[in-house]
């Protein structure tokens, strides 16, 4: 990416809150993503513990959602640090420092992977100014009817609304109020396998249900500005209302 498309993506994603850049990632790059994801599953997910990974409640139990692959191997940490990411990253934080924060990995396994409920990622981070934003690398394609990510246009600029627990384990928090979607238009951001999204931390976005036979796997890095600080009080909060949900779901489940 070169310095005049660098400050068109940072425009379009300054206006509408998200911005899809075409064939970031190689096929070759996108096949070692999926060796070294391939590899943490099976030596690393298996001694996590709730909180780090998340499941479906399909009988398969295909994989939902992992985080902070960062933490455990170290290709992870070294694609957080991808130059081509970073110089989006310091475009868009343009006078501040750029916090590479943490990585995960959403799933939606073919015909089992589940609704994601309506949300802004800010209900969880609690961060002001909102300087943050998730990088989501398409490992697979991404359509309507494998559950495509689905932003609110614009809708970053109304600020953190209020949110309610959803009961959702892995997206535990859910708008209380929809947001008028003739304001405020619904998005699918269609992908491709190396195709990259970002999407401000308080953008609305949702997903649906995987309805095909193949799966929606994706990457999202978390990177945000250092001006960018945490309200204690809000993610206390949020930290209160996931321990309740892990422990009514641990009960549901004995």
């Amino acid at each position: 990416m070169n310095d005049m498309n660098t400050k068109a993506i940072a425009r379009q994603f300054n206006e509408d809150g998200a911005v899809i850049v075409r064939g970031c990632f190689s096929a070759e790059e996108i096949a070692e993503i999926e060796r070294q994801l391939a590899a943490f599953i099976r030596d690393v997910v298996p001694k996590l513990g709730p909180g780090d990974v998340y499941f479906e409640d399909s009988p398969d139990q295909p994989i939902k959602s992992i985080f902070r692959l960062e933490q455990h191997l170290e290709f992870f940490k070294r694609l957080m640090a991808d130059e081509r990411l970073l110089s989006l990253m310091r475009e868009i934080y343009a006078g501040a420092e750029v916090v590479q924060f943490s990585t995960a990995f959403f799933g939606k396994a073919a015909r089992s992977g589940s609704v994601t409920p309506p949300h802004q990622d800010n209900a969880f981070q609690n961060l002001q100014p909102p300087e943050d934003l998730v990088c989501t690398i398409a490992i697979d394609e991404s359509t309507p009817e494998n559950g495509a990510l689905t932003i609110q246009k614009g809708s970053h600029k109304l600020g953190l609304l209020p949110h309610q627990p959803s009961g959702v384990m892995g997206f535990s928090q859910t708008l209380i109020n929809p947001v008028d979607t003739t304001k405020y238009p619904e998005v699918q951001l269609c992908m491709k396998p190396g195709d990259i999204c970002l999407h401000n931390t308080n953008t609305i976005h949702r997903s649906d249900a995987n309805k095909t036979d193949k799966s929606r796997r994706q990457l999202g890095i978390i990177y945000r500005s250092s001006r960018a600080k945490r309200d204690e009080v809000g993610w206390a909060k949020y930290q209160a209302e996931v321990k309740k949900l892990h422990a009514q779901h641990a009960t549901a489940t004995k």
